[in-house]
């Protein structure tokens, strides 16, 4: 009960309160016990949430800070970048420091929990997310109770340290960590630092991807299956040797907590601890609590002490898959006789029960790894986890015996990767869903209740599996079209949605100028336009492919990001003016799109899909792919005139002034530079909307001043995504903007 209260609090959406209204008007008609129960429990964990919510308020302003910190978690130094959460003076916050030598990136990757450290910083709120469904960086830091980020400009490492019990032991797993990555082939250190410490930042971003793909990423962190075996071989180990049950149950008891923080504390192992921990307590106290009672008891606990945790995607997958299994062991799982089949059902009740979890955080799900889980688990279970805590133990008794184990145990690990990356092969792994609307996500939960409850009391039913499978699709269908400029930083990005997905066109991708950096400061997984924005933006709205892509010139921050969109993201057609191949960029990325549509065009160059017109006005010959030579579309949607015009300039602008250039929306030229956006130009258009692309505090400067002047003089309503963040028209409704 207390669970489907706390689902329906996370949705932000007025139609739940509504609901919970209307349960209340039937359960005092009908007398119902069952739903007053669930409509008070809504309202008490309303309540909680509120008081928490007010109780998280800093004591501090953005402003400039100088002093001493006691670094307290997350400690974290990746290339040029320090990150760690720390306290100063009883108030946390996440530290952020931009490291400038490489003796001082080794100084610092010798700091421990406990450690303090001097700051000359500034206090700066966190941002928010800018693009809509977005990873909302702020709402995360607020969970962890941290309100602002210390920014700082210079560091001091101080001789001074006062470690609590719980550092000391987080300090512990920073010294496996060295241990791991100094004495273990490279090969299988990502392994073993993710099996034996939590750690799941030393796989490859392409290879953690292929695992993530396939739906066995799991497996790679410690979870409960990983905590239930060596929780269990301890336990049995220990009786072997002789030790009374009840002494054995008093050492796990005390253990747990050790491990707990020694793996990271993420929320599935704190899970699996808890409900170990409860079920040791039943049998020591002749309780009987059953499996169902004490992840009740485990998840209330959790909520009360940690009550953002609910926030958090290892909590709600975790949860949600364990009651899963739990519910339907006691009638679904038992009526499966071969241990193929009950491993093929427990798999896929793991899938159904994870879908919407994957949807809302991830846009997508993985359906293949109903039946990679039955390979990958056995291999995980039987070799990986046991061979990594092998190879670890052996390391520190005598690194000479490790060797030939560590070998076997790399050989089997390759082998494992270059199976996978043949798996990976394999189309259509992931069902791009899209963020559901709370509707959609009522239903979809609505939906697998009602399945898993016909289920237990019939065979499987195909029906209501089918209706699942149709809110899926509906989920990524736009009904109403949609123009989306996304905030791709200095850069431009705008996506096309036609109505009842008629066609989805993306104009440039974004990007961002590389400059190239010494080994030291590369990070493992770098921040790119591509894959941390754009990709994640584009799957939010249910797109797993674009019909055309369309790059008005050849500059980086239009198109430089291009081949990573394609690895994500299947593009049907390429479009982009004549001339523009002849920059290196665009010659490159052509190199890795062979097998995609190329089409070159000219002003002249059209089409239309219903009423929707989309027309090339410029350029008007080959070009060099400069900001002077940008396609220029005029494009009829909605019954509305839309000028796009890249990054053309004054110069350019001239030769449209003698052609139907009238609009209603303007995308206005290079970012609004002083050198595009004429008074000429606007007075020929005579736009209601301009719509300006640009970084938030860009290093150029843009809009300027003389642009923007301009716009106003000619009465025309200006939106900046540096400002408002992603620009959303949708049809028949106009604009809105993601900050408001």
């Amino acid at each position: 009960m207390i669970i489907l209260a706390i689902i329906c609090t996370t949705f932000t959406s007025s139609i739940v309160p509504i609901c919970i209204c209307l349960l209340g008007i039937v359960a005092f008609i009908k007398k119902s016990k069952i739903i007053l129960l669930f409509v008070l429990v809504y309202l008490l964990t309303c309540c909680f949430l509120f008081f928490v919510e007010k109780s998280n308020v800093s004591s501090y302003t953005a402003t400039e800070f100088n002093g001493n910190c006691q670094i307290i978690n997350d400690l974290k130094v990746d290339g040029d970048s320090f990150q760690a959460v720390v306290r100063c003076q009883k108030e946390k916050f996440q530290l952020s420091y931009k490291i400038s030598t490489e003796k001082e990136q080794q100084n610092l990757k010798k700091l421990t929990y406990g450690q303090f450290i001097s700051v000359s910083a500034k206090l700066e709120p966190p941002q928010t997310n800018r693009n809509q469904a977005q990873f909302n960086y702020k709402e995360y830091l607020k969970g962890k109770n941290i309100n602002y980020i210390l920014q700082v400009n210079t560091l001091y490492i101080s001789g001074q340290s006062a470690p609590s019990i719980l550092m000391r032991i987080q300090n512990t797993r920073l010294l496996i960590m060295n241990h791991l990555t100094e004495n273990i082939s490279p090969k299988i250190t990502p392994y073993l630092l993710a099996l034996i410490t939590g750690e799941k930042n030393g796989f490859s971003p392409e290879m953690y991807e292929v695992y993530q793909q396939m739906g066995v990423v799991h497996l790679l962190a410690i979870s409960g299956l990983h905590v239930n075996l060596l929780i269990g071989s301890i336990y049995f180990l220990l009786l072997k040797l002789g030790i009374t049950r009840e002494r054995v149950t008093i050492s796990l008891l005390v253990l747990l907590p050790f491990y707990v923080i020694l793996t990271g504390a993420s929320p599935p192992v704190i899970r699996a601890a808890t409900m170990t921990a409860l079920l040791l307590l039943s049998e020591k106290y002749a309780t009987k609590w059953s499996s169902f009672s004490v992840i009740c008891i485990s998840f209330i606990l959790f909520f009360i002490i940690q009550p953002h945790v609910i926030y958090e995607v290892g909590f709600q997958l975790s949860y949600v898959v364990s009651f899963g299994i739990i519910l339907s062991s006691r009638q679904i799982l038992v009526r499966q006789q071969s241990p193929f089949v009950k491993s093929l059902t427990i798999s896929f009740i793991s899938t159904m029960m994870s879908s919407v979890v994957m949807m809302y955080h991830f846009y997508s799900f993985s359906w293949v790894g109903i039946f990679f889980n039955l390979l990958y688990v056995p291999l995980f279970t039987i070799i990986v986890l046991p061979g990594c805590l092998g190879v670890f133990l052996l390391s520190i008794i005598s690194p000479t015996l490790m060797k030939i184990p560590e070998y076997m145990l790399t050989f089997l690990i390759q082998l494992m990767e270059s199976l996978t990356n043949l798996f990976a092969k394999i189309p259509h792994q992931t069902i791009i869903t899209g963020r559901p609307n709370t509707i959609m996500l009522v239903l979809i939960i609505a939906t697998i209740l009602l399945f898993f409850y016909q289920w237990q009391k019939k065979q499987f039913p195909i029906g209501i599996f089918i209706c699942f499978c149709l809110l899926c699709y509906f989920s990524s269908f736009n009904v109403t079209g949609k123009v989306s400029f996304i905030d791709v930083g200095q850069g431009d990005s705008i996506l096309i949605q036609l109505p009842k997905n008629k066609g989805n066109y993306l104009i440039d991708t974004g990007g961002e100028l590389l400059v190239e950096k010494e080994a030291w400061t590369k990070k493992r997984k770098p921040f790119t336009i591509g894959g941390s924005t754009l990709t994640p933006v584009l799957k939010s709205k249910g797109i797993s492919s674009l019909d055309k892509v369309i790059i008005t010139h050849s500059d980086a921050d239009h198109m430089e990001r291009l081949d990573e969109l394609q690895k994500n993201i299947a593009i049907k057609e390429l479009i982009f003016a004549k001339g523009a191949e002849n920059k290196a960029i665009m010659r490159e990325a052509l190199k890795t799109m062979l097998k995609v549509k190329q089409t070159i065009i000219l002003a002249g160059a059209q089409w239309q899909v219903g009423q929707n017109k989309f027309e090339c006005l410029y350029p008007n010959e080959m070009g060099e792919g400069g900001n002077d030579d940008s396609i220029v579309l005029k494009a009829i949607l909605d019954n509305k005139t839309w000028i796009f015009t890249g990054d053309l300039e004054a110069s350019g602008e001239k030769a449209l002034l003698d052609k139907s250039i009238k609009g209603d929306i303007l995308k206005v030229g290079h970012h609004g530079s002083k050198t595009s956006t004429s008074k000429a130009f606007v007075e020929q258009v005579k736009p209601a909307y301009a719509i300006i692309s640009c970084g938030l505090k860009n290093r150029f400067g843009h809009p300027h001043k003389e642009t923007i002047d301009t716009l106003e003089e000619a009465e025309v309503k200006i939106l900046r995504t540096d400002l408002q963040g992603e620009i959303i028209y949708t049809f028949g409704k106009g604009f809105e903007t993601t900050l408001k």
